[in-house]
């Protein structure tokens, strides 16, 4: 483990609510330095340059990414979140996260495929994947070299659904399957603080059994839980960020 490493492990909220601000406070930063560039210092015309408002639009998702993200850990944390699991288009749901990420996938010059058949249905929290795929996909924009690739399909009993990339893949040290319950290491020299990925990861646990309550933590798991998975060298030639869902009961 890094030297200054904190091991993201059912972290209490204060912990949580401090890196999320980490993460806005950097993206808050990029937005007031940005809108000072907006403006001309002698006239006080606006110079409303498209390639600035997507940056703006950019770190503003970032900073709602995170407050959503925050939210849901929350209320998993305190109990107060009930999944609804209910039958769930697949293809739609990737189609509408990459509709949303359209202008900046642009703006970057990257192309989205999506490889998933349109008539595939799954049992999951719509809500929950929707703020999982937006978060993934906003990351995977900083590094993809111009290709995205959104897949899902059925395997058993299980739902993988990937979005990958033609960029330089993930830092050795992240590759593998990642649980909310070991994932996250907040790695401070570098500035990543992995509430990201570890929301990602507590969104799969969701898609299972809950999460135990203190009491119960050594109880046997009733049902098979998800998780995300990252590897490299996937279908673009960079990094594969990969989700799989049980097939639970709907709810």
């Amino acid at each position: 483990m890094p030297a200054g490493a904190v091991v993201m492990n059912r972290m209490d909220f204060n912990t949580l609510m401090a890196i999320g601000i980490h993460d806005m406070k950097g993206s808050l930063s990029e937005v007031i330095s940005t809108i000072s560039e907006l403006v001309d210092p002698v006239t006080g015309e606006c110079r409303c340059e498209r390639d600035r408002l997507i940056h703006l639009q950019y770190e503003a998702q970032r900073v709602n990414d995170t407050l959503v993200q925050l939210l849901t850990l929350y209320r998993r944390n305190e109990g107060f979140y009930t999944p609804r699991f209910v039958p769930t288009t697949v293809y739609d749901l990737l189609e509408e996260q990459a509709l949303r990420q359209k202008p900046l996938m642009d703006y970057r010059g990257v192309v989205c495929e999506i490889d998933c058949d349109e008539d595939l249905t799954w049992p999951l929290d719509a809500e929950l994947m929707g703020g999982l795929l937006e978060n993934v996909i906003t990351n995977t924009l900083r590094y993809a070299g111009g290709h995205i690739l959104l897949t899902a399909a059925r395997d058993g009993d299980w739902l993988r659904i990937a979005v990958e990339d033609d960029g330089p893949g993930f830092p050795e040290s992240m590759l593998g399957r990642r649980d909310a319950d070991q994932q996250g290491v907040l790695e401070r020299s570098e500035g990543r603080t992995g509430l990201g990925l570890y929301f990602c990861a507590v969104v799969a646990q969701l898609h299972g059994r809950p999460f135990p309550r203190e009491a119960d933590e050594d109880a046997p798991a009733s049902e098979p839980t998800g998780f995300v998975e990252l590897r490299n060298n996937g279908v673009l030639g960079g990094g594969a960020f990969v989700v799989r869902l049980p097939r639970i009961a709907s709810r």
